[in-house]
């Protein structure tokens, strides 16, 4: 550690030494760590929370790295929450790195947090409440407009209360007239004004051609705030000739308590005697606390009485993708990951970027030799002298790359700019870091199971009879029930039948902490807390949604939980009339008692249940499909497949015969929707209860002439949904459907034709395929009921059989060409 200098201030020389940076610019950050270097303060206050100061002890910590935030949640509402981002290119931090590597004192001088969070509560309603994406809309770090779309940094303003422009007043009445929007681009990013009005596309560029390639060397820092002066009169002058919105109004109020509130923290240091305070804050403000002070009573009224709220604040990681304005984050910039080169890579800038690239797209097996690289480089550089700048940009090493690199490719663009140009660096903070303490088990979980808190999407793939990851299972599976969603659960990637396979993908982000903070009020440690949370939800829940739970709960390995959810499942098995209800219910209880041994945890208790509700839905069953029609008939088709095949699972002989004698009775009636009693009949058959011949009959009666065309259709879709391949190896049953679909008449065709268009499109391509060739060769696999002696006249069936063809999205076979009356429609319907 570095002690800095002390010598007093010669009485001509300022004692407050203003520098007014864009957020997340690494001129910036160079610029003041330069300037601290050569000024050598001996107190150094930085725009942020002033609550947050306890928590500058861990920035010189070597467990810090950024990008970190810090994160300031509401004690009785942890979802309402505030984001403070830095990373190694911001100004502000680079600042709070020389304090801390000096040994000088640093504190925040921002309102803080428990201010910022009261007043955003408060603000007008026509704002979206931040609070709704914390990171993004809330994202006040260090800033130099209220607003994050102003504030470039860390800041704590919360976004819609003070970006009046693009976040508030959303309704035309209150629209903000042009002068206002024209301000509130002017506060969002003023470096950025002055870059657009100099004709750069890139602030960084211009603040890089103007300032870092001056030949004098001359610090930026006054210039800049004198071009902040003319930029905030002229914003106050286009205030004035526009009408201020609710929302607009709440943001310029909150933005002169910020900057009183910072004038009284630079008094505040004055007054302790200190000779050299340096202030680095966004360009915008520094107008405001820059020169004399001016008296301190009209600042002391305007921060009177603001409401406060409790908060808890702590460092946590962030990621170089929640930086990018893309992302939502107002404080924002473009590209993140070039910002981070352009700090950490002294010199060849473009060279060593163009080599990263390289990587990535070799990372692809592309072949990218290093005379592409060099040709690259050359490119760039010569863009930038055909354009006049100093250095190749962004920009320039962009369209390098796409020309040389990606061989204009805008694909493999867009690929090395989620890479490189915005990136998934995540910072780490240090163990000791005040947290709550359902986080740190979390932690401390992950670290005894080996699962790392990456950006990048990672996949995981368990085998549950290994102790570790079923232990892995359990954690990500009590995770879930507490909606911290870190891992998402894919189907196998090994494709395993049996029940030992899972698989996950686990992404870390910065709002999991949120989630983590607000999940903390059900328990200390996550299957504490988890377990506690599954009883809550289940208390108010339908039947469905509890037997999900129990086999929810089961899976996360709760048995206290287990123990707990039991009677209420009972008591809503008991309760509930709903046959949709019952039926839903059927497949979690029973997977979660078929499955249970495999984790070690048999339930017996489940097995009652389940079996009682298979005799309440059978009861239920034949009463509830009275009068539906056709689509509530196929929602209740989806729930009949899945109570079907959780019977079949649970494999309990009077339950199964009770089952199959409801569908029995289902599918004979002529009351209900055709869906179902096809699909009865269709459950029947495959499960061996009911023989191809009786099948057959009762697909035949569906056909029949006195049925009409609609019913049939539906009869016909629930009976072949999921299954084609009956159709094309049963020459009888395709047989009977030919014939049916070629003497329809020409209206009955039409108003049936989309209804059987949704059947066939639903199964698979070789399903359809395998019936396109049975109807294409009838004498090979029988596409007609006949003996196979039988002659076929090839001009009577070639417009059935180019109906069908057609019907199915296959070819028309020769000969067929002259399809009869319902031809033109079925060539419409192929198409």
């Amino acid at each position: 550690m570095t002690t800095a200098p002390a010598r007093r201030a010669p009485a001509d020389e300022p004692r407050v030494r203003v520098l007014g940076v864009r957020h997340h610019g690494p001129g910036s950050a160079r610029a003041v760590a330069a300037e601290l270097d050569a000024w050598a303060p001996t107190v150094v206050l930085v725009e942020g929370p002033a609550d947050a100061d306890p928590l500058l002890t861990f920035v010189g910590h070597e467990a810090m790295q950024p990008p970190v935030a810090l994160l300031a949640t509401t004690a009785d509402e942890p979802r309402r929450a505030a984001w403070w981002p830095f990373a190694v290119f911001s100004p502000e931090w680079q600042a709070l790195r020389w304090a801390a590597e000096h040994d000088v004192p640093a504190r925040f001088v921002d309102l803080p947090a428990a201010v910022s969070l009261a007043v955003e509560h408060d603000a007008p309603t026509e704002d979206p409440a931040p609070t709704e994406d914390p990171a993004p809309t809330e994202d006040p770090a260090p800033t130099e407009d209220p607003a994050p779309t102003e504030d470039p940094a860390p800041t704590e303003d919360p976004a819609p209360t003070e970006d009046p422009a693009p976040a508030g007043d959303p309704t035309p009445d209150e629209a903000p007239a042009p002068a206002w929007a024209e301000l509130d681009a002017v506060r969002t990013d003023p470096v950025a004004t002055l870059a657009r009005v100099a004709g750069y596309d890139d602030p960084e560029r211009w603040w890089e051609d103007v300032v870092e390639h001056r030949p004098d060397g001359a610090t930026p820092f006054d210039v800049l705030t004198e071009a902040m002066q003319a930029l905030r009169e002229a914003a106050d002058d286009a205030a004035a000739r526009g009408p201020l919105t609710r929302a607009a109004e709440h943001a310029a109020l909150h933005e002169a308590r910020r900057e009183a509130h910072m004038r009284q923290q630079v008094r505040a240091a004055l007054r302790e005697g200190h000779e050299r305070v340096a202030v680095v804050c966004g360009a915008w403000h520094a107008p405001a606390l820059t020169g004399r002070l001016g008296p301190a009573a009209p600042d002391a009224r305007l921060l009177t009485g603001l409401p406060r709220r409790r908060v808890t604040l702590t460092w946590t990681p962030w990621t170089a993708s929640r930086l990018a304005s893309a992302s939502g984050y107002g404080a924002g910039v473009d590209s993140p990951g070039w910002y981070h080169h352009l700090y950490t890579t002294p010199d060849d800038v473009v060279a060593r970027w163009l080599v990263q690239v390289a990587a990535v797209l070799r990372a692809r097996d592309l072949p990218v030799s290093s005379a592409h690289v060099i040709e690259a480089t050359r490119l760039a550089q010569m863009l930038a002298v055909v354009r006049g700048r100093p250095a190749a940009g962004l920009a320039e090493v962009t369209e390098a790359t796409r020309a040389v690199l990606c061989e204009g490719d805008d694909a493999l663009v867009a690929h090395v700019t989620a890479e490189l140009v915005v990136g998934e660096r995540m910072g780490a903070v240090p163990d000791d870091v005040p947290t709550v303490p359902l986080e740190a088990d979390l932690r401390a979980s992950a670290r005894r199971l080996r699962l790392a808190f990456d950006a990048a999407p990672r996949t995981l793939d368990l085998d549950l009879r290994k102790d570790t990851d079923l232990a892995r299972s359990r954690l990500l599976h009590r995770l879930a029930l507490l909606q911290v969603p870190w891992a998402v659960r894919e189907r196998s990637a090994a494709r395993s039948t049996g029940t030992f396979r899972e698989t996950w993908v686990l992404r870390w982000t910065p709002e999991l902490v949120v989630a983590l903070v607000e999940a903390s009020t059900w328990g200390t440690a996550v299957a504490e807390a988890a377990g506690a949370r599954v009883v809550a939800d289940a208390q108010a829940a339908a039947l469905p949604t509890v037997t999900a739970l129990v086999e929810a709960t089961l899976v996360a390995d709760l048995p206290d939980a287990l123990d707990r959810l039991l009677p209420v499942l009972d008591e809503r098995a008991a309760r509930d009339g709903d046959v949709a209800h019952l039926l839903r219910a059927l497949p979690p209880l029973v997977r979660a008692h078929r499955y249970s041994d495999v984790r070690g945890t048999r339930v017996d208790a489940l097995a009652q249940v389940a079996d009682a509700l298979v005799v309440r839905a059978c009861a239920a069953l034949p009463g509830a499909v009275t009068g539906l029609d056709d689509d509530a008939a196929r929602a209740l088709r989806e729930d009949l497949d899945a109570a079907h095949d959780a019977v079949r699972l649970r494999d309990h002989a009077d339950g199964t015969t009770l089952w199959q004698a409801t569908l029995g009775r289902l599918s004979g009636r002529t009351d209900v929707s055709g869906v179902l009693a096809g699909r009865a009949t269709r459950l029947l058959l495959d499960a061996r209860a009911l023989d191809a011949e009786d099948a057959a009959g009762r697909f035949g009666r569906a056909l029949s002439r006195g049925t009409p065309a609609r019913t049939t259709a539906a009869w016909a879709e629930g009976f072949l949904d999921g299954g084609g391949l009956l159709l094309a190896g049963d020459r009888t049953l395709l047989g009977m459907l030919d014939a049916w679909v070629a003497h329809l008449r020409e209206e009955d065709f039409t108003d049936v034709l989309p209804l059987l268009r949704r059947t066939f499109g639903a199964m698979p391509v070789g399903e359809r395929r395998a019936v396109g060739d049975a109807v294409r060769r009838p004498t090979a696999h029988g596409a007609a009921a006949v003996d196979d002696d039988v002659v076929i006249d090839a001009v009577l069936a070639a417009g059935p059989l180019a109906t069908v063809a057609r019907l199915l999205g296959g070819t028309v076979p020769d000969g067929a060409g002259a399809a009869s009356a319902p031809a033109p429609v079925a060539a419409g319907a192929g198409s």
